[in-house]
C-alpha cells in the first residue's frame, strides 16, 4: 500500500513541475504584452494587470508591474508605497530595490535611493555567485565591440579617445555605488577633475570602464550583447563630451 502511495506522490511531483513551467511560460507571455503597452498606452497596461486572476496577482513580477503601471500612470509618490510594500515582503527580490531606487531619485530622496541602490549591488552579486555565473567568459566578445566602436568614430571624437584605456569590471565597486552610481550601469567615464575656471570643451576621460556582469544580464545572444557594447559606448560619448543631436547623429546614434 505504502509503495502505491509514494508512486502518486512522485506522480504528482512531476504535476507540479509541468505546472511550473507553464505557469513560468504564461507570466513571461503576459509580462512581455505588459511592458509593451506600458510604453504605448500606460492605462491599458493599467487595467491589463489589474485584470489577472488570483493565481497571478500576488506573484513579486506581477506586483512590480503594477507598481511601474501606477509610477507611469500617477506618479513616483504613488507607487512609492507600493514598492515599499514590496520590498518588505520580497527582501531579496533585486529589482523590486533597483525601482525603488529609481522612484527615490525622482522624489530627490537621495539618501534612500542610494541605500536601495547598495542593497541591489549586493544581491545582484549574490545572484551571480550562486547561479554559477561567470562574467570573463564575455570578456572577448566586449572587448573586441568596443574597439570596434571606438575605431569606427568620426573625427575628432576617435582622436580624443585614442590612448585612454578601456578596463573591464564585473559591476560598479560599492564605492561608486556608495556615491549614488547606478549599480546596473552598462559603462563608467571616469573624467579628469576639470582645473578650476576651465570652461572649454572636456578633456578626454581618464579611462573608460565597461561592466562585463551588467550587460549580459540585458542581452540574450551574443550578437545583441556586441550591438548594446556599441550602442552603451556611443552613448557614453554622446553624455560625456556633451554633445547635441546633429553631433550624435554623426556618432550614429540617432
Amino acid at each position: 500500500m505504502a509503495h502505491d502511495h509514494d508512486h502518486d506522490h512522485d506522480h504528482d511531483h512531476d504535476h507540479d513541475h509541468e505546472h511550473d513551467e507553464e505557469f513560468a511560460e504564461e507570466l513571461d507571455e503576459f509580462l512581455g504584452e505588459f511592458q509593451e503597452l506600458l510604453g504605448s498606452d500606460p492605462e491599458a497596461a493599467m487595467e491589463l494587470v489589474e485584470s489577472v486572476d488570483e493565481s497571478f496577482s500576488a506573484h513579486p513580477l506581477i506586483r512590480i508591474a503594477h507598481a511601474h503601471a501606477v509610477w507611469v500612470t500617477k506618479g513616483a509618490a504613488e507607487a512609492r508605497g507600493e514598492l515599499e510594500t514590496l520590498v518588505t515582503a520580497e527582501p531579496d527580490f533585486s529589482d523590486a530595490h533597483y525601482a525603488l531606487a529609481d522612484v527615490y531619485g525622482e522624489l530627490k530622496e537621495e539618501a534612500l535611493r542610494v541605500k536601495h541602490f547598495e542593497r541591489v549591488l549586493e544581491l545582484d552579486e549574490k545572484d551571480d555567485a550562486e547561479a554559477g555565473f561567470d562574467a570573463s567568459a564575455f570578456q572577448e566578445l566586449i572587448v573586441k565591440s568596443a574597439e570596434q566602436a571606438l575605431t569606427g568614430l568620426p573625427s575628432p571624437y576617435r582622436e580624443r579617445l585614442q590612448g585612454v584605456p578601456v578596463l573591464l569590471e564585473p559591476r560598479p565597486s560599492k564605492a561608486l555605488v556608495k556615491d549614488g552610481f547606478d549599480p546596473r550601469a552598462l559603462a563608467l567615464f571616469e573624467g579628469p577633475t576639470p582645473a578650476a575656471g576651465d570652461e572649454s570643451e572636456p578633456p578626454p576621460p581618464k579611462r573608460i570602464v565597461l561592466y562585463t556582469a551588467n550587460l549580459p544580464a540585458e542581452f540574450e545572444d551574443e550578437e545583441e550583447l556586441a550591438s548594446e557594447v556599441e550602442l552603451t559606448l556611443l552613448q557614453e560619448i554622446g553624455n560625456y563630451f556633451g554633445l547635441e543631436d546633429d553631433e550624435l547623429d554623426r556618432l550614429g546614434l540617432e
